[in-house]
């Protein structure tokens, strides 16, 4: 498809001549034209600052860089009714600018990634309310619901994360605007009717429910046509069920169709489940009672534990689904664990017990994508932007996993509508070509392992992971193989940024833990946090030489030395020395137009 577009647009640039074989420098040309059109408009103007919308001089630049563009490449998108959202337009300007600040010599980067660019402009100026185009659906495993292949997560356009708000009057009006925008784009232009909450998701079950209602009113939208999913924590028995009931009376739907145990870490939570310690209900004999009843159709669980542990709750065969962390870069904190270093043995666990598999949070865990640095997208360009890369990883998994493992869904935490751009036009694309997109997504997969092993060596690459302790059990106190991961990102890929808000977790951890008192009773005390986010930092005062016993010998001072290492690039207590942070490992854009309102002071 991107070479069609690309004979198309120069065509219109070169006025239909034939001849010359250098056309693409016209299209590289036009962009300068339009970066620069863009800062004389703007170079003379009073900046102003506003990171809450697109009224801020920064945002309406790239918005000028992407019509300048744009009126030369892809008219028919500025006619269209995705134009009408400015955060698109931002996304085309900041796209633009940077290509030329990654490598403004390399006319295949420049070109191909300008075509990608006007190609996503046209997939999504056919999208729209009198539309056809929708996202495809499989069958998501046991459950035998036909599951859009792109879900929309709930954690990112809810006003708070905070669980105090219970009442529609504290909600802010062009919050919820913006929500209810996000809904009626997922479901009614795009056929995404998964929707995915938690009652651990703040104010976003309350939102929810009250869009639903008013898209229920207008008649816009069924109760039927949708696959709701809400996730609830194991706690005691009698919270448990007034949790459930809460999470009914906010989202008002008498029925919920995929019901997750959120959350399952811990042997603690386990035991809730199917052996209450305190000789009350077990959690899962409730939700039964809740299915029997019609209120819950099927049943699963979402986990950010080790996959033996993820596994053990699996082979349970209680469940029919399972959301988990498995990304094209790595597996989050299953990351280092397991028989692959990651979450493979599940996913392919989940398809022999033939359940649905959905994949968590592909664009923020699974590597910050959506802010990429400079070194990995310039390694999936010139074929992909590194959004684009991670889900089509995903959609073309089952092709070329030896055991033709399917990943059916993936969660999209969606702050605006435009958010869902990405793995939408991914989606389409890949469904309109599988063959030509596995040639694609292997040479960028063999890029970036070339990378790897640039950086390590092969020996490294195939084996970092043996030995490296991880929380494995509720008195296990470090996750290494998860910082050992974040080391590897970051010299192989450039992901610093990454690395520095999945580290913070640990470095947190550190703050609350009484190192005079035993492991067990410090993770009981922050047993909600731990089980999300489990781990100590690195303290340099330490000897971990016992610690890290079962690491081959060949890998012990590696392993050491990469934990160091990311303590002293993530840690803001270390005194980091300026000149060693790459170029590289620079931020590349922000896909983020403005602050999405859960994250606002």
């Amino acid at each position: 498809m991107g070479s069609s577009i690309l004979q198309k647009t120069l065509s219109r640039l070169s006025g239909g001549a034939r001849n010359n074989s250098c056309t693409s420098n016209i299209l590289v040309q036009t962009a300068k034209d339009a970066i620069q059109a863009a800062e004389n408009e703007f170079r003379l103007k009073p900046k102003v600052v506003d990171p809450n919308s697109n009224d801020n001089t920064a945002n309406q630049e790239s918005i000028a860089v992407a019509k300048h563009f744009l009126e030369k490449t892809s008219p028919e998108f500025l006619h269209s009714f995705a134009a009408k959202d400015e955060d698109r337009l931002v996304k085309v300007g900041r796209s633009i600018v940077d290509l030329f600040d990654i490598d403004s010599d390399d006319s295949v980067l420049l070109t191909q990634g300008l075509t990608h660019i006007i190609e996503s402009t046209q997939i999504l100026s056919h999208i729209g309310p009198n539309t056809e185009i929708k996202v495809p659906t499989v069958r998501f495993g046991k459950t035998e619901l036909q599951m859009p292949i792109v879900t929309l997560g709930t954690m990112r356009y809810q006003q708070t994360w905070g669980g105090s708000i219970n009442d529609m009057e504290k909600i802010d009006a062009k919050g919820q605007e913006n929500l209810l925008a996000i809904m009626r784009h997922a479901i009614k232009n795009l056929g995404i009717n998964h929707i995915e909450c938690a009652r651990g998701y703040g104010s976003s079950e309350l939102q929810t429910g009250a869009a639903l209602q008013q898209l229920f009113k207008e008649g816009e939208v069924k109760r039927e046509d949708l696959i709701i999913q809400t996730k609830v924590n194991a706690m005691n028995p009698k919270l448990f069920r007034e949790t459930i009931e809460k999470s009914f009376a906010m989202l008002q739907v008498d029925y919920i169709d995929l019901f997750s145990f959120h959350g399952l870490n811990l042997q603690y939570h386990y035991d809730l489940i199917f052996n209450n310690p305190s000789g009350g209900e077990n959690l899962m004999d409730i939700v039964n009672e809740y299915k029997a009843q019609g209120k819950i159709r099927h049943i699963g669980f979402s986990s950010h534990a080790q996959p033996k542990f993820i596994v053990k709750c699996i082979e349970t065969d209680a469940f029919e689904y399972a959301n988990v962390h498995y990304h094209a870069f790595g597996s989050y904190t299953a990351s280092g664990g397991g028989d692959f270093g990651g979450n493979k043995e599940v996913v392919r666990l989940m398809k022999e017990k033939d359940m649905g598999i959905f994949v968590i949070s592909p664009y923020d865990k699974g590597g910050r994508l959506y802010a990429p640095s400079k070194k990995l997208r310039s390694l999936t360009l010139p074929e992909f932007e590194p959004m684009t890369y991670g889900s089509m990883w995903l959609f073309g998994h089952q092709y070329f996993d030896e055991e033709h493992a399917p990943i059916h869904t993936f969660t999209v935490g969606a702050a605006r509508p435009s958010d869902l751009d990405e793995s939408v036009i991914a989606a389409l694309q890949f469904n309109s070509n599988p063959t030509g997109y596995l040639e694609q997504i292997k040479i960028v997969s063999e890029r970036l392992r070339a990378a790897e092993i640039e950086s390590f060596g092969e020996q490294w690459v195939n084996s970092w992971w043996h030995g490296v302790p991880q929380c494995d059990t509720d008195n296990d106190m470090y996750q290494f193989g998860q910082i050992v991961w974040l080391h590897n990102v970051i010299k192989a890929w450039g992901m610093l940024d990454f690395a520095k808000d999945r580290y913070a977790t640990f470095l947190g951890n550190m703050e609350k833990w009484d190192f005079t008192k035993p492991a067990r009773e410090n993770i009981a005390k922050m047993r909600g946090r731990w089980g999300y986010m489990p781990g100590l930092a690195y303290e340099p005062t330490k000897d971990y030489s016992d610690i890290l016993r079962d690491v081959p010998e060949e890998n012990k001072e590696r392993v050491l030395e990469a934990i160091k290492f990311v303590h002293y690039h993530c840690s803001s207590s270390s005194e980091k020395q300026n000149d060693q942070i790459l170029p590289e490992w620079e931020q590349a854009l922000d896909m983020r137009p403005w602050t999405a309102f859960p994250e606002r002071k």
